[in-house]
């Protein structure tokens, strides 16, 4: 069937003003229009909380904002010298800004840029107020937990430096546990001599005693002084035994207090190297804290 076919003229004719009546019907939007009927779609693919105007040289055309939004709508009101519609039509740039929680009970952050027609004049603006509440919360708790993060890292760090002396000076308690044991060997050792030296005086004054018996009356006198000697070395040789024992127990004492220094000093050590590992956690972990801050004003 060629497009001159008789049989097909007329449906082609019916089609073809069907076609141009629907054209006629189609509503022919301004972009100001447009922007009108966008805004609340806008408004919704922002996920969080935010208000999308649109305004044209003197009010505000629309001003979308959430069923639970906090944000103030400004639809039909004029637009302030003092917002960032205003400025943004003034300079014919992308204007941004910062508003206080003082200023409307919430703080926000507000971004106009002007809307031109085809001749490049500027006939409206289209805005965005992005709710900066949970920014805001945000920030605050991340100076809290950086804060935080900061007063355990140095409270850590004071632990470090005080299991770090611990440390210290337990090796120099060691040190001097270690002499002292040297000095009670030594002790034994001199209390030995005393020992034979006692014995020995012993034995001169059993010796002396019979030389004395075998003189007769010429050395009673000797015999005296033997006997003396005698008491004296028996005096000794008890008075070392008992300080021998006093030595033996001041033994089994240093070791006890060496097996616990030496304890003390093993804990004192895992504990600064563990402080050193808890600083480190923290440090990193203030840098997330940082970043999360960063991405926070961001929004």
């Amino acid at each position: 069937m060629t497009p001159f076919d008789d049989d097909a003229m007329p449906d082609q004719i019916l089609e073809e003003n069907q076609v141009s009546e629907d054209k006629k019907e189609e509503k022919k939007y301004t972009l100001l229009e447009a922007a009108v009927e966008l805004a609340p779609l806008f408004q919704k693919l922002v996920a969080l909380d935010c208000a999308i105007a649109v305004t044209d040289r003197e009010k505000f055309l629309a001003d979308c904002t959430g069923e639970d939004s906090e944000l103030i709508s400004n639809q039909g009101k004029e637009i302030s010298e003092e917002g960032s519609v205003y400025h943004a039509m003034r300079t014919g740039e992308l204007y941004k800004t910062i508003i206080p929680k003082e200023a409307y009970g919430i703080p926000f952050k507000s971004t106009a840029f002007p809307i031109r027609d085809e001749t490049g004049q500027i006939i409206g603006c289209l805005g965005m107020a992005l709710s900066l509440k949970n920014q805001e919360t945000l920030n605050e708790a991340a100076r809290t937990f950086s804060s935080t993060c900061e007063e355990v890292v140095a409270s850590t760090e004071e632990l470090a430096a005080s299991a770090e002396e611990l440390a210290s000076r337990m090796e120099t308690l060691n040190a001097f546990q270690k002499d002292m044991v040297e000095k009670v060997e030594r002790t034994d050792t001199i209390l030995n001599i005393i020992k034979k030296i006692a014995e020995n005086s012993n034995l001169l004054g059993l010796n002396a005693a019979i030389e004395a018996a075998r003189v007769g009356a010429e050395g009673r006198g000797f015999e005296v002084v033997a006997t003396e000697i005698r008491k004296m070395a028996e005096s000794s040789a008890k008075s070392v035994e008992e300080i021998k024992t006093i030595i033996d127990t001041i033994k089994k004492q240093v070791a006890t207090i060496s097996d616990e220094i030496v304890n003390i000093l093993q804990i004192s050590q895992q504990q600064a190297s563990s402080s050193e590992e808890i600083t480190a956690s923290m440090q990193n972990l203030i840098v997330y804290v940082e970043n999360i801050e960063n991405i926070a004003n961001l929004i």
